[in-house]
């Protein structure tokens, strides 16, 4: 049997390595779909559904209460705050104070964020730091935390980028690298959990496997992505 999930790219790595685990386990292969948030809401907003969901806490409150996913499956999966990358070519920066990585930006060639969750806290972030008009015209926007990576890793300038610290690590293969989280004072983090879809054709298996992702050895496996519990 293969069931469907849909899930949020900040678990990409370590959610294929458990999907392994669980077919070693069980026989049952899970297929994985990932998105950004924003697109897995819109997704779902046009209908599509899958076996499982992993997703932002908030969406999958919304979905319980809508019936299209079944509360009691539910498991937490972690928080993942935002973190800091540069380029192939860039200088190592300070980013230890708000100071130091206001600086850092306003020197940077460009500042590259993603389409998804962590785009959005970075665009108030900048605002908030008073830059956002000043970085205007170096700020670059793209589809994911996958292309921020990648077009880090392709860049010889010195380029800063931000996403979920999980998809900056699985995107290090690029070339680019993380210099880490961003200050306490920036940091945002977001809360994701798993739940079986009401739709799902196959829940007791489904089930299962959500019961795995919020168990103690998966807690190992997505801490070594750079999650927190």
């Amino acid at each position: 049997m293969a069931l469907t999930a849909l899930a949020t790219m900040a678990v990409d790595a370590p959610l294929r390595a458990l999907t392994e685990a669980f077919a070693a386990q069980s026989g049952h292969q899970v297929n994985v779909q990932v998105d950004t948030s924003p697109n897995i809401a819109r997704r779902l907003a046009d209908g599509q559904t899958a076996d499982i969901l992993v997703a932002q806490a908030g969406l999958i409150d919304q979905l319980i209460v809508e019936g299209r996913a079944l509360g009691d499956s539910r498991a937490p999966i972690g928080k993942i705050g935002v973190g800091v990358a540069i380029s192939r070519g860039g200088t190592r920066p300070d980013i230890s104070t708000p100071e130091a990585l206001k600086a850092a930006l306003l020197q940077a060639d460009a500042v590259v964020c993603s389409g998804g969750a962590s785009g959005v806290h970075v665009e108030r972030m900048l605002r908030g730091m008073g830059v956002a008009d000043r970085l205007s015209a170096t700020t670059v926007y793209v589809s994911s935390g996958a292309a921020v990576m990648e077009r880090l890793g392709a860049s010889r300038d010195n380029e800063i980028g931000f996403t979920m610290i999980s998809e900056v690590r699985l995107g290090e293969a690029h070339g680019g690298s993380l210099v880490g989280p961003l200050p306490d004072a920036f940091q945002h983090y977001t809360v994701y959990d798993a739940v079986v879809m009401s739709a799902s054709e196959a829940p007791d298996t489904a089930r299962a496997f959500v019961s795995l992702l919020g168990s103690p050895a998966a807690r190992e496996t997505f801490a070594v992505s750079g999650w927190e519990f």
